[in-house]
């Protein structure tokens, strides 16, 4: 048996699955998860509580352990967030979450550089939480202190087994990475007021970098929605678009090589990099975070809100949800049901079903967008809130398209899957791509979700 534990670590939640890799299904077996979320420091900014996650992590694997000897360790997480070292590998701060004001003039930044040489530079759409624009504002004294800095999927693979090593999905997704080299540019790391040797070598995922309690542990692409997209591989090639949905929901496809058009620039895509090369070309949407801020001044489960929502006849409002209003703020309801022209104490059925009926649009006005870039047949959706039913049919509706279905732990699939490569148990991905069931159906069944 080759089984390893997959650590998939997302804005608002951590998950560790056990994955056994010569099974005739993969199937994740989630042995441990528990939800987190940054907290005001002294000075009022949003950092993440870094004791909590990586003892969220080593219980999870403690877990894992108790029920058999693994073979594996991989670890995945969100994008841009850091964590800064000091010369004796020790971290500085507890690492700043991205949803942090700090960055609210990033604007200027852009313009000083220039919107249009920036994106044909590092190929990311604008957004204020991107690294670059998150170190233009870092407090000068920690950089100085700081010898190394490590995305956090790496720091916490450095936590676990003290590698220190930048993978190349995580790099990607900076700022800072020319995407015509895939090297460091040095134009961009002056901007951001950093020296690029404190950033490492760029290395691709699928190799073992340290051991922990005797366990190999592996590097995977250390973004998410790049380990996401990775496990679905053939899913979402020739013909389809993908969704990846969960805090954000991502929208896209693949592509060999980086789109920096101007095209591309207007409509803010973005080309991160892919787990073993090539790009995913897509644009973020803001997903069920709103929902799940929503639901802890309602105290009540997903499951029970959604399926109240279904039975909602009544015509709901649209928003944007994209709208700055809801990007960070201290109060989630009072902010959506403003925007939604809605009363605070509206029946929460009725703002989930405005929440899931907005993001529907919202994500399907991004495909639209998608498909003059290049042309697909259907959508494959996959990731947390795949299970929601009202919204795969809503984005049918949208989209006039075939949605297929994928798992729900996409992303802990694809780290296994990398992982497998990288300690010899998978000769290649697809060895092991076609044995992740309960999930996509084939192209040419034309039904959604069950």
């Amino acid at each position: 048996m080759a089984i390893v534990a997959a650590v998939d670590c997302g804005a608002t939640s951590v998950r560790v699955c056990r994955v056994d890799l010569e099974a005739p299904s993969l199937v994740p077996e989630v042995v441990h998860r528990v939800a987190h979320t940054p907290r005001r420091d002294a000075a009022g900014h949003l950092r993440w509580d870094w004791t909590a996650i990586t003892s969220a992590v080593e219980l999870g694997l403690e877990r894992c352990l108790e029920l058999g000897p693994i073979d594996s360790i991989g670890i995945d997480t969100w994008a841009v967030d850091y964590g800064l070292l000091d010369g004796d590998g020790h971290l500085i701060a507890d690492p700043f979450s991205y949803r942090d004001e700090r960055t609210s003039g990033y604007r200027a930044l852009v313009d000083e550089f220039g919107a249009t040489r920036m994106y044909e530079s590092n190929g990311l759409q604008l957004q204020p939480f991107n690294t670059i624009f998150q170190l233009a504002v870092h407090d000068r004294s920690e950089l100085e202190r700081a010898d190394r800095l490590l995305w956090l999927p790496e720091l916490l693979v450095h936590h676990l087994c003290g590698a220190t090593v930048t993978e190349r999905t995580s790099a990607g997704c900076s700022g800072l990475v020319d995407v015509s080299t895939g090297a460091w540019s040095r134009e961009l790391c002056d901007l951001a007021g950093i020296d690029s040797r404190m950033l490492g070598e760029i290395v691709p995922a699928g190799r073992v970098v340290g051991e922990w309690r005797g366990v190999p542990v592996s590097l995977v692409a250390g973004h998410d929605t790049a380990s996401a997209v990775a496990g679905m591989g053939p899913s979402i090639s020739g013909g389809s678009a993908f969704v990846a949905t969960g805090t954000w929901m991502l929208a896209g496809i693949e592509r060999d090589a980086a789109d920096t058009s101007s095209w591309a620039r207007r409509r803010n895509f973005t080309n991160e990099a892919a787990a073993l090369g090539g790009f995913r070309f897509l644009r973020n949407v803001t997903g069920f975070w709103l929902l799940e801020q929503c639901r802890t001044e309602w105290r009540l489960d997903v499951g029970e809100l959604v399926g109240r929502a279904t039975a909602v006849e009544a015509k709901v409002p649209i928003v944007d949800v994209d709208d700055e209003s809801l990007r960070s703020p201290d109060d989630m309801l009072t902010a959506y049901t403003t925007l939604a022209g809605l009363r605070r104490d509206t029946d929460p059925a009725l703002v989930t079903r405005s929440i899931v009926e907005s993001v529907a649009v919202r994500t399907a006005d991004v495909l639209a967008e998608v498909e003059v870039a290049q042309p697909f047949d259907d959508v494959v959706l996959f990731g947390g809130a795949a299970r929601i039913e009202l919204l795969v049919a809503r984005l049918r509706d949208f989209t006039r398209r075939a949605i297929r279905v994928g798992p729900a732990e996409a992303a802990a699939l694809g780290n296994a899957l990398v992982q497998g490569v990288a300690i010899g148990a998978l000769s290649t991905l697809d060895a092991g791509r076609e044995r992740i069931t309960g999930s996509v159906y084939p192209k040419n069944d034309r039904r959604t979700a069950p």
